[in-house]
């Protein structure tokens, strides 16, 4: 599965219906490798079903922060970008705000404050391979690349690290089957079973790449000073002194967990 030129492959996780799918995967054939699991101090409810596989399945879990954050906004999504440093690159995860329908004390985070000026550092990598739970959506190609093609290794031009995508090409309902014909446990806070897939629940109170928080003075086209409602007064727009995160018309779109 793995060539063997790599020494020490480390498999990246959210627990999602994706990743937990690779993460069986490496576990049926026997590769009891490590596992990246980067998560918010944040409200730990979203992650009783993380802890839950970790304790079940006895694995062993790394963190560490990241070096640098970045803002995403574009038709009313609002995502802060953290960039985790991989060898001489770096790979990035999105987490996506929403505001609650009540700002109610401990419930909410400052966007500002808690996420986009986060403890940030850098570490040595050791590991030379990642496998990621990327899954090809059908119609958008990633460049040049087609469905079939690089399923295992793909070089991603991150220094000493390759990624390795072996569900690339699986659709919603692949996933779907693998988790249900090897008995993994279903995160049921997070998704529905719909008609053979698994589908985000609407309520994302549970769910890790959500985030419940006020961004208000991290918008463009709003007054230089806006209420905060967690200081109860106004305080300045900081839209200008964010760094930005230009995403191209052709993007590609993945499927990521």
């Amino acid at each position: 599965m793995i060539d063997k030129n790599y020494h020490n492959p480390i498999i990246m996780t959210g627990f999602g219906k994706d990743s937990i799918c690779v993460l069986h995967l490496c576990r049926s054939m026997g590769y009891k490798w490590h596992v990246m699991f980067h998560r918010d101090p944040y409200f730990p409810k979203k992650y009783r079903y993380a802890n839950q596989i970790i304790d079940s399945w006895d694995l062993v879990c790394h963190d560490y922060p990241a070096h640098r954050c970045s803002i995403f906004f574009k038709n009313d999504v609002f995502e802060v970008v953290r960039q985790y440093q991989l060898g001489s690159g770096d790979m990035a995860l999105c987490a996506r705000l929403y505001e609650p329908d009540e700002f109610i004390e401990d419930e909410y985070l400052c966007a500002l404050n808690d996420i986009y000026l986060q403890p940030k550092g850098t570490r040595d990598y050791p590991w030379d391979c990642m496998l990621q739970g990327f899954r090809y959506v059908e119609g958008k190609p990633h460049r040049n690349m087609e469905p079939n093609q690089l399923r295992w290794h793909c070089k991603h031009n991150i220094g000493s690290v390759d990624s390795a995508q072996p569900i690339r090409d699986w659709s919603n309902n692949d996933a779907y089957t693998y988790i249900k014909d090897n008995d993994i446990p279903i995160n049921t806070l997070v998704y529905d079973e719909v008609d053979g897939e698994l589908v985000p629940k609407e309520d994302m109170t549970y769910n890790p790449d959500c985030r419940p928080a006020c961004y208000r003075c991290m918008l463009p086209d709003v007054p230089l000073s806006v209420m905060c409602p967690k200081k109860k007064c106004l305080v300045n727009n900081v839209w200008d002194n964010l760094i930005k995160v230009v995403m191209p018309n052709d993007f590609p779109c993945w499927e990521e967990d």
